[in-house]
């Protein structure tokens, strides 16, 4: 029997790079690990520096914290801020914005851009999943879902549109974005066409969200249409992914 004591991992790192200690580490899709990239699995912290500057993928492994609690500078973080998500965006970039990958949640705040933070490798970002049917001949510019209130800490991670019935008459349009509040998102745009709606089940993703996608327990969701130009028929879902 083999008994591993503690919450630690041991994983070969990617060829001709470094890995510093305290660094957050990424899986790199190939089940090697990383300095973390934004969007990247994250794996834990490196318990010690690891350089395979000059060798090949596996050629050594990298010793990782995988639970635990840890203190991170995180811009901006409040001492209201205990129990939001904590993203980053590279090996040591920590935000609350909600954008990179998820880390874990405030723990503990300590002073000004510094918290301690809760994390576990092990158990992935949660997801909720929001479907709102659309019927295109009735969008028109303004509000389609207004004020909707998740009751959560979380970030929105997708939209996509999924047509239910075609649409056919040609060179209709209408442009919807989401915000937290009153603040649009950064990115996040779906774009309906007729062209994009013109096969049942076909899926439409919005544009890369790149900002603003972080809200709290009591922050609102809108989607709002613009740029329209009046579907005559089709409809379909809109559905959103939050992470939390």
């Amino acid at each position: 029997m083999s008994l591993e004591v503690g919450y630690r991992n041991e994983i070969p790192v990617i060829a001709a790079d470094i890995i510093y200690e305290g660094a957050a580490v990424g899986d790199n899709a190939s089940g090697y690990m990383r300095p973390l990239v934004s969007g990247d699995p994250f794996r834990g912290f490196a318990e010690e520096k690891v350089d395979n500057s000059s060798g090949s993928a596996g050629d050594k492994n990298v010793r990782l914290h995988t639970k635990g609690i840890i203190e991170l500078t995180i811009t901006g973080v409040a001492i209201t801020d205990v129990g939001r998500p904590v993203y980053a965006t590279d090996d040591n970039a920590f935000s609350l914005a909600g954008v990179g990958s998820y880390i874990g949640h405030v723990y503990r705040y300590v002073t000004t851009n510094t918290a301690m933070v809760i994390f576990d490798a092990n158990i992935p970002e949660e997801e909720v999943m929001l479907s709102f049917p659309i019927v295109l001949s009735s969008l028109a510019d303004g509000d389609i879902v207004t004020g909707f209130t998740p009751g959560f800490h979380g970030r929105v991670k997708s939209l996509r549109f999924v047509t239910n019935v075609v649409a056919s008459t040609a060179s209709k349009l209408s442009t919807l974005n989401l915000e937290i509040g009153t603040t649009n998102l950064t990115g996040g745009t779906i774009a309906l066409t007729t062209a994009s709606c013109d096969t049942l089940g076909k899926i439409t993703e919005s544009a890369a969200i790149t900002a603003a996608a972080a809200f709290t327990d009591a922050d609102t969701i809108s989607v709002e249409a613009s740029s329209t130009t009046t579907f005559i028929e089709g409809d379909g879902a809109l559905i959103i992914t939050l992470g939390k």
